[in-house]
């Protein structure tokens, strides 16, 4: 009897409990309905990182909830595109040096993206390891010289300024001061030009042997380039051994595959311990870094003196920003010719800030506009396409593709979004076919017939939502 009775109760707790397993907690029927709400606010603020935050809660919430299923599948697009955009943005400041602004715009990009990789990469990749840094050279800043200019003096190349202003850490390697000492770190299998004198220890004595890659320069020869002769035939000849090529290649600025052209004058570097081949004619020698002196001139009466002075000061002053602006035109190029469009329009505009009229950086400016504005087409991003297309024809009067490429931009981007909204509008997504056409709006009031789309859109949707708020009230 008591195992019949035992048999009976234990069936009954399964029923009770696999009844109760049955039948899940439902949250109250409002409760999607207030993260829709406190959504749609914050979308409405422009909010579009916490309004998507909330649809998420109303979709855990109820996931059956189609306008939370609209509304993410509509705003994770447009999150994603904007962080594409901050992290273009951090790069090009990256680039020019700007490190705290590239910073903010790295971070602002993982805001919007969090999983946007390359912006977590920024953020967390150092240019120099310490173990790379055998020493330094400390260079105090004179007047007009930038960082750019002791990567070129130090490392044969101007555009790896980076490296020196990450060691400092500067926060804008555009900004530095007369005066201001610098550390210009010698990097483990990187070519350096001066003297192990010169050089600081990070940490302990430093040994000659350490520093194999410091090229100690003691004055340079010219050399004009000869029928058939290439840089590593250069370097036998010099040297004595073809391997020294890079040597040259590096203290002229030049690629290592580079082809030299007849008559071509290249900078014979005379460093220390390797004796030269060829010596030079006297005439033919410069010193690396000792400046020629001027001619000493007859000393002027002294109410002229003060003038002259002035004249000179005003002279030098002119010859500094139009030697700087050629450092900047020169870098620009190389950026231009390595596809770095947003690095080479920063470096024309420093040459055109100097020279407005500048033949050569009007042409690459408009040029790298143009190209720039080609690569973000293909990505899609039409409206930041076309006003690339836009800035290349500021440069230029005379392109005529830019013209074609505005038009282009603007179609393409009214015809998509006109046509996402007449979609929306069929499947009766009111509020999501309403902004659609509002981009096409802003752009062209009179394209198709999107303002009486808009207008029917609107009316339809302030109906529901009257009738929404009437029922709400009951």
């Amino acid at each position: 009897m008591r195992t019949k009775a035992g048999i009976i109760g234990f069936f009954f707790v399964f029923a009770v409990v696999a009844g109760c397993a049955q039948a899940p907690i439902k949250p109250p029927t409002d409760l999607p309905d207030q993260y829709i709400s406190k959504a749609q606010e914050l979308e409405a603020k422009g909010d579009l990182v916490e309004a998507l935050e909330q649809y998420k809660v109303a979709l855990t919430v109820d996931p059956q909830n189609e306008l939370a299923k609209d509304k993410i599948e509509q705003i994770e697009p447009t999150l994603r595109e904007r962080a594409e955009k901050n992290y273009q943005n951090g790069l090009a400041f990256y680039r020019k040096g700007e490190y705290s602004r590239a910073r903010q715009e790295f971070l602002t990009a993982l805001r919007y993206n969090p999983d946007h990789g390359d912006a977590k990469k920024m953020l967390q990749e150092h240019v120099l390891e310490e173990q790379q840094v055998k020493g330094y050279v400390l260079h105090a800043i004179q007047p007009d010289e930038s960082i750019s200019m002791l990567a070129k003096k130090y490392y044969g190349d101007p555009k790896k300024f980076q490296i020196i202003a990450e060691y400092n850490e500067l926060e804008d390697a555009t900004k530095v001061r007369v005066g201001q000492e610098i550390k210009v770190p010698v990097v483990e299998g990187m070519l350096f030009f001066g003297t192990s004198e010169e050089i600081i220890s990070v940490s302990g004595e430093i040994s000659k042997s350490s520093l194999t890659e410091v090229i100690p320069v003691k004055s340079f020869t010219i050399h004009t380039v000869e029928p058939g002769e290439s840089l590593s035939k250069v370097a036998l000849r010099y040297y004595g051994d073809y391997k020294k090529f890079p040597i040259i290649a590096q203290y002229n600025q030049l690629d290592e595959n580079a082809s030299l052209r007849v008559g071509q004058k290249i900078k014979i570097p005379e460093i220390e311990g390797v004796p030269l081949a060829a010596k030079p004619m006297e005439e033919d020698v410069g010193q690396a870094e000792t400046p020629v002196p001027s001619a000493a001139l007859e000393e002027p009466p002294a109410g002229e003196k003060e003038e002259e002075k002035e004249e000179v000061e005003e002279d030098e002053k002119e010859l500094a920003a139009v030697d700087q602006s050629a450092n900047y035109r020169e870098l620009g190029i190389e950026f231009f010719k390595e596809k770095d469009y947003l690095a080479a329009i920063s470096e024309f505009k420093k040459v055109l800030n100097v020279n407005p009229t500048d033949k050569t950086a009007l042409e690459y400016i408009s040029a790298s506009h143009f190209e720039q504005g080609l690569i973000v087409f293909g990505k899609e991003d039409y409206l930041t396409a076309r006003d690339e297309f836009k800035a290349s024809l500021e440069y230029n009067e005379d392109c005529e593709k830019c013209g074609e490429y505005i038009k282009k931009c603007e179609e393409t981007y009214m015809d998509i979004h006109y046509n996402r909204g007449v979609s929306y509008f069929g499947d009766e997504k009111l509020a999501q076919a309403v902004q659609e056409w509002e981009l096409v709006y802003d752009i062209d009031p009179g394209y198709k017939d999107v303002e009486s789309n808009l207008k029917k859109a609107r009316k339809l949707l302030e109906r529901l939502e009257s009738i929404k708020r009437s029922k709400m009230k009951e």
